[in-house]
């Protein structure tokens, strides 16, 4: 059981550090529309599996930070900001991401 969590944390920390990675080249380059929009099917992913995860660990309040971030990035019902604005969001999401990897490291409190 343990290993499957250690697994699983694993996973979540690969899967954020790709996305951080793609957060912060959104956030310094322009890129074409449908970069954006890839942008966003990947964060919906992997913020909605990063809910589940988070629920699975019994840490409902990283539950709802990504349901939230799920729903920001999400592509079929997007949120419309501009530029500027995105460029903030996509800062503000890698440092959740640092701060979700800095708190996920310890074991949950189940």
């Amino acid at each position: 059981m343990l290993d499957k969590l250690r697994a699983k944390r694993l996973d979540l920390y690969v899967l954020w550090l790709a996305v951080a990675g793609v957060l912060v080249y959104a956030a310094v380059e322009r890129h074409p529309n449908s970069y954006y929009t890839l942008l966003h099917w990947v964060c919906g992913v992997v913020f909605a599996y990063s809910a589940v995860s988070a629920f699975a660990m019994s840490r409902m309040a990283w539950t709802g930070i990504f349901v939230a971030l799920a729903g920001l990035y999400n592509p079929i019902f997007g949120v419309r900001l501009d530029r500027s604005t995105w460029i903030g969001v996509n800062w503000f999401t890698v440092a959740v991401l640092v701060v979700a990897a800095i708190v996920f490291w310890r074991p949950s409190p189940r």
